[in-house]
């Protein structure tokens, strides 16, 4: 059906009249009257009968109307979705923010928003492994990662390591360190982990130096997450847990010891990473440049 022919087919049945509509639509009756027909002819059905001075629909007519409506206003808005997709200014920057950083790269990302207001970020918040994948699969245009164990195929921006924070649940551990608590003497209590969803990562490199400094140690638990990792020890998991500083606040553990611990395994090393073939976003690299990692100002906290 010629969507010219509804239109037209749509405009007489409101207007009631050949004549009538044919003066709205700024045509002669002659053509409207023929394009009427020859929808009829198609539909090898009638879709107006006369009363009086006023054309009616038919129920075939009726049934018709209340459909080329619909289709009308789909095409209408299709239309007006396209124009304003093509007219958009917009820039829409997709990236991709792993748990494990989510605080520390909270700063860049509001100022990011802050500065360039005009570009729509598209986060999409996952484990580092996924968004390698996602990388690879131009899903996302970078990603605010734990740096990649390999990287070919990435070009890697590598800030500066993370130190690790021991949280322990104060009913193992009731007073205060004076001083950083000895790394091996961690594994003295159940301990909460962080393991990356695929493949190998900082899970491996803590148990690593529990086994070269001679100690056993009893893993309860391995979460993607840190911010999973807080919740349900502050919810009464008595144990103990290995972070990156940056994504701790000890203001909000109220049964928990924050303590640094010695020696402090540098395995946490936040990252923005892309793949060799894309460039660098330049909104983002102007704010690294000019001295990220930052504390938030306070127009954006």
């Amino acid at each position: 059906m010629d969507l010219k022919r509804l239109k037209y087919f749509c405009k007489v049945v409101e207007q009631g009249s050949i004549s009538q509509a044919a003066r709205v639509l700024n045509m002669a009756q002659p053509p409207l009257s023929k394009r009427i027909q020859e929808l009829e002819e198609e539909l090898n059905a009638p879709l107006f009968v006369r009363n009086g001075n006023r054309l009616e629909t038919t129920d075939a007519g009726y049934y018709l109307y209340r459909k080329v409506c619909e289709i009308l206003r789909q095409v209408e808005d299709t239309a007006r979705e396209t124009t304003k997709i093509s007219n958009r200014e917009t820039q829409i920057l997709r990236i991709g923010l792993t748990h494990l950083f989510q605080n520390y790269f909270k700063p860049l990302l509001l100022e990011l928003h802050r500065r360039y207001p005009e570009v729509e970020l598209n986060i999409s918040v996952l484990d580092s492994s996924h968004l390698e994948s996602h990388l690879n699969d131009s899903l996302i245009d970078i990603a605010l990662i734990q740096k990649p164990r390999k990287t070919e195929g990435y070009d890697c921006l590598v800030f500066s390591p993370v130190p690790i924070v021991a949280v322990i649940a104060k009913k193992l551990l009731p007073e205060v360190p004076q001083s950083p608590f000895p790394y091996l003497e961690l594994s003295q209590f159940p301990l909460v982990l962080l393991h990356r969803a695929r493949d190998a990562g900082t899970y491996e490199i803590l148990l690593d130096h529990f086994r070269k400094g001679g100690k056993e140690q009893r893993v309860i638990m391995q979460v993607t997450q840190p911010g999973v990792i807080l919740d349900w020890l502050e919810s009464g998991l008595e144990a103990a847990t290995l972070l990156p500083a940056s994504e701790v606040d000890a203001r909000k553990l109220s049964h928990f010891h924050v303590v640094d611990v010695f020696p402090s395994p540098m395995v946490f090393f936040p990252a923005l990473v892309k793949t060799s073939m894309a460039p660098y976003t330049q909104e983002v690299m102007d704010i690294i440049k000019e001295g990220f990692p930052f504390k938030l100002s306070k127009e954006i906290k």
